[in-house]
Order: C-alpha cells, then sequence, then structure tokens
C-alpha cells in the first residue's frame, strides 16, 4: 500500500463526473456535542487546498444511479461526514449535524477529459475541500477510454476516488473506504434498499470528539504528559526561543535548497520483501519486541548513518481507536507520542532495537493526550517537522483486494518547507516507506541515499535473522 499523491496513480482518461454530498440548510440542526482540541486547532491553523483521500478500481460496470445510492450511504452511515462547524458569536466554533436521511449527492461536472487533463480535474475538485464550509468530502468516477489496468480482475470497471478535509478523516479511514464502498457499491447494484445500505452499528466520531474534549480538559500544565513534551520540545530550541519540534538533522533534507518550488516532493519505495519482513518479525519477537522497532530503528541507523547525530528526537504518529466500537468508524483517531533515541554506543541493531522498544513503550500512552491542548499550554505555535509513521494494514477489511482495485490511499501536495515525514507500512508485500521532504535535487539526492541505506541495513537483518534461524532449527 502506498500512501502518494494523485499525480502517481495510473489513472486513465475518460468520463469523469465528480460528485459532492447536498443537504438543504434547514436541515441542519445544532449540535452540543464539542470539538475536539485537534479539530478545533486543524480549524484556525489548516490552509485551504490540503486534503487526503483514496482512490480504487472498481471491478463492476458503472452505474450512475448505484453510485450516487452508494455514496450516499457511505455518508449516512458515518455521522462525521454529516457534522460541520459555524462561527459562534464569541470568535469560536459550533457544531451543526443532520440526520442520515437529509443527504444527498449530486453531481457537480462531467466530462470527457485525456489522462493530464483527468488529473488536473481531480486536483482542482478536491482542493475545494474546506474544514469550515460543508460538505467535507467529495468524489470523483472515470470511466476509461483505455482498457481495463492490467492488475484489475475484469474488463468492465471504473476508478473511484474521493478527497476529505483531515478533520473528518484519517489514514486508517482511508483504508477502510475502499471494501465498504465494494460492498456498498456491490449492493447497490443488486436492488438493496437505501434503508439497508444506509445501516451500519459503529460508533460516531463526533462523540469520541466530546469524549476527547473532555479529557483535554482535564490537563494542566502540571500533568506528565506535558512535562514530557515540554522537555521533548526544548531540546530543539538551543537558542532558548521557546519550545518548537526537532527538524529533521540534516539540512539539505530540512530545508529548502534554492530550487524555488512552491511544494514539496513525495517518495514512495520499497525496502523489504514480504519474507524478509516475515524474518525480521520473527527476530524482534525473539528479542521481545515487535517490527515496528525494527523499522524505527533501521530508520534511525540510516539517519545517523548519513548525518552522524547520536541523539534522534521525532514526533509519532499513534491512533486512539481503543474502543471496540470505533474499529470501523471514519474520522480522525489520531494522537501524537514525542519519541527521543539515544543512538550513542548503540554497538548493534539489536539493541538499537531494544533500546527504541523501551523508549516507544515510555511514550505511547502519551498520544491519548491531545496534543492541541498540550501545545495551547506550552505556547506552541509550531507544527511537527520531522514524523515517522509505522502502520501494519495487513488485516484491514478488504486488505487481501488491494491489488485487483489498485487500492492507493492519497495526500495533497504540500506546501515547501522544513518538513520531512515517513510513513512506513507494513502490508501482504513487506515493507513500503512513502515520504515527502522540500523540494530540490540536493534534498532528493539525500533521500535516496537514505533510502538506499535504510534498504540495506533491513536487508541484512533479514539476512542474519534467517541465518539464525536456519542455524538454531
Amino acid at each position: 500500500m502506498e500512501y502518494t499523491e494523485i499525480s502517481a496513480y495510473p489513472i486513465t482518461g475518460g468520463a469523469i463526473t465528480t460528485w459532492a454530498p447536498t443537504a438543504p440548510i434547514e436541515v441542519w440542526r445544532p449540535d452540543d456535542r464539542a470539538l475536539s482540541f485537534d479539530h478545533e486547532a486543524h480549524l484556525s491553523g489548516e490552509g485551504d487546498g490540503s486534503w487526503i483521500g483514496s482512490v480504487m478500481w472498481v471491478p463492476l460496470p458503472h452505474d450512475g444511479g448505484a453510485v450516487r445510492r452508494t455514496l450516499r450511504a457511505w455518508i449516512a452511515r458515518h455521522e462525521v461526514l454529516r457534522t460541520t462547524v459555524r462561527p459562534d458569536d464569541e470568535g469560536g466554533w459550533r457544531r451543526e449535524t443532520c440526520h442520515p436521511g437529509d443527504v444527498d449527492v449530486a453531481v457537480l461536472d462531467r466530462a470527457v477529459l485525456d489522462r493530464e487533463a483527468v488529473l488536473d480535474r481531480l486536483l482542482a475538485t478536491f482542493a475545494r475541500v474546506r474544514p469550515t464550509a460543508w460538505p467535507h468530502v467529495l468524489f470523483a468516477t472515470v470511466e476509461p477510454d483505455a482498457p481495463a489496468p492490467a492488475a484489475a480482475a475484469e474488463d468492465a470497471g471504473f476508478f473511484l476516488a474521493f478527497g476529505a478535509d483531515h478533520s473528518v478523516m484519517d489514514a486508517y479511514s482511508q483504508l477502510l473506504w475502499f471494501e465498504e464502498m465494494v460492498a456498498l457499491y456491490r449492493r447497490a447494484l443488486a436492488g438493496d434498499t437505501d434503508r439497508e445500505l444506509a445501516r451500519l452499528d459503529v460508533g460516531s466520531h463526533v462523540d469520541f470528539a466530546a469524549f476527547d474534549r473532555r479529557l483535554g480538559q482535564l490537563v494542566t500544565e502540571h500533568d506528565a504528559s506535558v512535562e514530557v513534551w515540554s522537555g521533548f520540545l526544548d531540546r530543539a530550541a538551543a537558542d532558548g526561543s521557546g519550545p518548537t519540534f526537532p527538524p529533521y538533522p540534516d539540512p539539505l533534507l530540512a530545508e529548502q535548497d534554492g530550487a524555488g518550488s512552491s511544494y514539496q516532493q513525495s517518495f514512495s519505495v520499497p525496502v523489504l520483501g514480504s519474507g524478509g519482513a516475515r524474518a525480521l518479525n520473527d527476530w524482534s519477537r525473539s528479542l521481545g519486541t515487535g517490527l515496528q522497532s525494527v523499522a524505527i530503528a533501521a530508520l534511525a541507523r540510516a539517519v545517523q548513518e548519513q548525518t552522524g547525530v547520536d541523539q534522534l528526537d521525532v514526533v509519532l504518529p499513534m491512533h486512539t481507536r481503543h474502543e471496540p466500537r470505533y474499529a470501523g468508524s471514519v474520522g480522525w483517531y489520531v494522537g501524537l507520542s514525542p519519541l527521543h533515541l539515544d543512538l550513542n554506543e548503540a554497538a548493534s541493531l539489536t539493541d538499537l532495537v531494544r533500546r527504541t522498544h523501551r523508549s516507544v513503550n515510555a511514550v505511547k500512552h502519551l498520544a491519548s493526550r491531545p496534543f492541541a491542548r498540550i501545545a495551547q499550554l506550552l505556547g506552541v505555535v509550531d507544527v511537527p517537522r520531522f514524523v515517522v509513521s509505522y502502520v501494519d494494514v495487513r488485516h484491514v477489511p478488504g486488505a487481501t483486494h488491494w491489488h485487483d482495485w489498485q487500492a492507493r490511499t492519497l495526500r495533497s501536495a504540500a506546501p515547501d518547507a522544513a518538513e520531512v515525514y515517513f510513513w512506513i507500512i507494513r502490508d501482504a508485500d513487506g515493507l513500503n516507506v512513502s515520504a515527502r521532504c522540500p523540494a530540490g535535487a540536493a534534498a532528493a539526492e539525500r533521500m535516496e541515499e537514505l533510502m538506499t541505506a535504510y534498504h540495506r541495513i533491513l536487508a541484512r537483518a533479514a539476512a542474519q535473522a534467517r541465518t539464525d534461524e536456519r542455524a538454531s532449527a
């Protein structure tokens, strides 16, 4: 599974239709459930045109009526897609929500375009989503003018994509969408009623947000989580300017090199096959850790080789879907943990894996504390600049079909800034790394060197793990 930009997706030209949820103004009702601290911060800090989404090949005949009913059912099933915010009289925000039956889906535009024009239309459409204006999600279908993709299981089919504002969506929601869309569309073609399609017993992110708000209000400046974050951020502010996020330690990656681009550049690289991932997973279990610790430790070692640092501070996103009712829910269920890694005197990767495991365990609980509230208490206005995310997606519903569906999760292009993000994804094919960093030839060369080193470290560890396993057999 790749986390990439739509420009890297093998979509064809064809008949493109863009779609938008609709609801009359009179159906919106005041909702006293509070916004989460993260949502509130997102409203004040997120620029227009930023979105996340997904795209796939649906291996079934295109039927406009069934598409409309499928999209309408998805919105009905997830309350977060039927809620929005309005300015209140005190300069803040208040929530409004509508009932499932009050939402419809309508065509925005239709055209027959070549591939480049299709990409432009998709980008222009999804850039219209806003955190402050409903709908917070828009859709597109493309009936191809070329043969079906090689990975498609059937000749008949079409591309389906969406772009959404982050306030209603996280990466796991993007992954859940594939299976839910295909299942709903099959049922719509088969004649299931709208009531049947809309039925889903999952928790609402709106309820979670209200709980998260109450939890955040309990956090004070004396909370242990605030002290940990304060120390983490202060280490990055060597000039005493106040709490700030640590940058990537290589200036050629963390700063634009003068190329003048207004957007960051993206990379997506397979770094280890499925056999190697299994070998490393077994090895990590023998150490009492897990593959997450190996993946992060190996990346830290690659960074150390490249930059010579002996201490590394990164932000680690972690899910907050701890209640079973939220497992299949669409919403923003992600917290942040401050991860400090001591690389000094790490004699072996084994030692570094164990250190990483201990360090992650020491801070992972902090993801349940809303960072936006902690930032408020610390006076932090900076944003994370060096982020490493690890996700195992092998058991997400529908994952075994992703190849046939050409499923990809998407993000919009990011404005150029001193930010370096890594998304390490374990799927059935092994380990893949998606990354973004500032634009420029120098940064691209450094990123390619880093990915080469990362692959080498992982492959060498996997080979050693296999050797040790054979020796002990």
